[in-house]
């Protein structure tokens, strides 16, 4: 069965019900988890600002890395107390181009991401980021509603 869980973890309700479900799975096969979260470039526009105030980009990039810490802080809390072993990944960049190098790095079995209907049913046509993982992840994904 699974030994290696990796949850893609962000700020949504709906990373926050994957985590869940895979700190479940977990207790129930002995598996340990690895949560992803990646951290997205900061938008061009950031450039305008920093011409005006240069401190500005490394204030906003210190202040989503604390943000992310916490949540992974939280994310440790709730699998300490399911008893499940779990691992952190901070990546940058890309999200669909980050989650899928972390996965290629951690090569777990299985892939929980959380599934949630884009404003505007965009998703649908383009494919989400969940549909993206399913199609070019070299492992299991699970979605969870």
């Amino acid at each position: 069965m699974f030994k290696k869980i990796a949850v893609a973890l962000d700020e949504s309700p709906e990373a926050e019900r994957a985590l869940r479900s895979a700190l479940d799975l977990a207790k129930f096969t002995s598996a340990e988890v690895y949560i992803i979260t990646v951290i997205e470039d900061l938008p061009a526009y950031i450039g305008c600002v920093s011409a005006v105030a240069p401190e500005v980009p490394s204030l906003l990039r210190n202040e989503r890395q604390a943000f992310y810490a916490d949540m992974h802080s939280r994310a440790r809390k709730a699998a300490d107390e399911a008893g499940v072993s779990l691992h952190t990944a901070l990546v940058e960049g890309n999200e669909i181009k980050g989650l899928l190098e972390a996965v290629d790095q951690i090569a777990p079995e299985l892939l929980v991401v959380g599934l949630r209907l884009e404003p505007g049913g965009l998703s649908r046509l383009l494919g989400g980021t969940a549909h993206q993982l399913a199609l070019h992840a070299k492992c299991h994904v699970l979605g969870i509603r």
